[in-house]
């Protein structure tokens, strides 16, 4: 038989009935799962994606953050071993709570130390913790803004960089070297070579993915070296004034400013006060001073010298007797001029009088003067001249010296 013939009748006895119930569901099935893979396949893509830039971010921030920093330090000449002690050479500093600092280094011809800290993230940086510096801010050619660089009561501190972790480990410090901060976190630390010219920097930074949440982590370090006065043409770095023999003499022009910080003289114990002057010489001339208040003498030149003189009684108390101690006598015990970082005289006061750390509490830390490095203190004994005496307390009358370079 020709099939050809029979063709046409089974087409004609066929009905065309379309596609069948499970047909249709397998065909969505079908597609469902090929949307489904190409779906996926999108999404992973994406997060992959995202991922990479997270790391690339995090990577390029930290590297580029650290890069600043080891920039900044090599204009320093001393990087501070212990950085929390470090932070009573930049009193016009306030550590925000929470925050510990990491880096403080001391560079040439700027009067208080730069300084480097980690503190918890607020407002719109991502946290943990962020990283914020505190100095003088750059002008548009990398240098310190000459109209900032002196006058650190306009400085501000501006965050780093966000993003550091607060729980990755890292290595101890090497042998001879010190950690600037035992209670950092350590997502960001400092090791200083017993030199004070090399730190050793770490970093570690976080971040998360936004679409699977999984955490990227990045951890970095480098050496810096602090190499005093290349890049900005500083000149050695020298102190503004020295202590000869009590007296204060400037290295350079200041603005010196004198000030009475309190003391305490009776007549007898229990006995009624001794008023007590205070004169202040300026090359060897008087200068007109009301001590009840402070006298500024600006734009003095390098060279000039400055001698302070204490005098008790003025003839109402006593009988009349009374002293004068002066900072021209180099050999009297009756006056001491102390500098940061020296030792507070240990001495019991007279008759249960005020002590020194009484005049001093806020100047004093762990038994040491905690002054800034441009200011001196000056201690009097205006009531006796033997040591052995239970009268002679060095504390009869305090002056502060503050000089400034601007």
């Amino acid at each position: 038989m020709n099939l050809t013939h029979l063709l046409p009748l089974i087409k004609k006895n066929k009905p065309n009935t379309g596609a069948t119930l499970i047909e249709i569901l397998l065909g969505s099935v079908l597609m469902s799962f090929v949307v489904g893979i190409a779906g996926w396949g999108v999404v992973h893509l994406l997060a992959v994606d995202q991922k990479a830039s997270a790391k690339g971010k995090i990577q390029f921030n930290s590297n580029r953050a650290l890069e600043f920093i080891t920039e900044e330090v090599k204009l320093g000449r001393r990087i501070e071993s212990d950085a929390v002690a470090a932070l009573a050479e930049a009193p016009d500093f306030t550590l925000p709570d929470g925050a510990e600092p990491i880096v403080v280094f001391q560079v040439p011809d700027v009067p208080q130390r730069i300084i480097y800290y980690i503190k918890p993230a607020e407002s719109i940086w991502e946290g943990p913790h962020v990283i914020e510096r505190w100095g003088p801010s750059f002008n548009d050619d990398g240098q310190y803004d000459p109209t900032e660089i002196n006058n650190p009561k306009t400085w501000q501190s501006h965050v780093l960089i966000d993003s550091i972790d607060n729980t990755a480990n890292t290595s101890d410090c090497p042998p001879n070297w010190q950690t600037s901060n035992l209670n950092a976190t350590e997502g960001f630390n400092a090791c200083v070579n017993s030199e004070e010219k090399l730190v050793k920097l770490h970093l570690a930074t976080t971040t998360d993915n936004k679409t699977w949440g999984e955490e990227i982590n990045y951890e970095v370090e480098t050496m810096a070296f602090a190499r005093s006065n290349i890049t900005q043409g500083f000149t050695e770095d020298k102190p503004i004034f020295i202590i000869n023999n009590n007296q204060l003499m400037l290295q350079e022009s200041a603005t010196v400013k004198f000030e009475i910080l309190g003391g305490e003289i009776t007549c007898g114990a229990g006995g009624e006060d001794i008023p007590v002057t205070t004169h202040l010489y300026v090359d060897q001339t008087q200068q007109n001073w009301d001590s009840n208040s402070s006298l500024t003498l600006p734009n003095q030149a390098a060279g000039t010298t400055f001698d302070v003189e204490s005098i008790s009684g003025d003839g109402s108390a006593c009988d009349g007797t009374g002293m004068t101690v002066s900072t021209t006598d180099m050999n009297t015990p009756q006056v001491v001029v102390l500098l940061n970082g020296d030792p507070v005289p240990n001495i019991l006061p007279f008759a249960n009088q005020n002590t020194i750390d009484f005049f001093l509490q806020q100047y004093v830390e762990n038994g040491k003067v905690k002054i800034a490095d441009n200011e001196a203190i000056y201690l009097f004994e205006l009531g006796a001249t033997n040591q052995e005496s239970s009268a002679f307390d060095l504390q009869d009358n305090v002056v502060l010296a503050t000089v400034d370079t601007y």
